[in-house]
């Protein structure tokens, strides 16, 4: 039975990243993100050759509002770094990296905006 729902997508229109750190190396990202973490597991995202981490705002009534009238995300906190090869898992410092391949299209956008990034540096 159809009932007359309507779906609308709309995604982001902006992610503010308010650190950001670009590694040469994954093991410099992987050593930075243990420090300071306690043994166990920490998930990685990897897309379009970009290892990458990243901390949103928590959902308050400002960044709620920021994202439904203005389609805009904060991050915090954006690490990353090339990885052309994909892992499911890599291990350093008592951390396991679990790296999950990412499919949303934010965030392939992201790793292919971080990918020019990477390469324009190298030029």
């Amino acid at each position: 039975m159809y009932i007359g729902v309507k779906l609308i997508t709309k995604g982001a229109k902006e992610i503010i990243v308010l650190d950001e750190i670009q590694f040469e190396t994954v093991d410099e990202l992987l050593e930075d993100l243990s420090i300071g973490h306690p043994p166990g597991q920490m998930v990685l995202n990897w897309a379009n050759g970009i290892i990458f981490h990243h901390i949103s705002l928590p959902w308050t009534d400002v960044t709620a509002k920021e994202y439904i009238e203005n389609g805009r995300i904060y991050w915090s906190a954006l690490r990353y770094a090339p990885m052309k090869e994909y892992k499911d898992r890599i291990s350093k410092n008592n951390v396991l990296f679990l790296i999950r391949k990412v499919r949303t299209p934010i965030l392939l956008e992201v790793t292919k905006i971080l990918r020019e990034k990477i390469e324009n540096k190298n030029k």
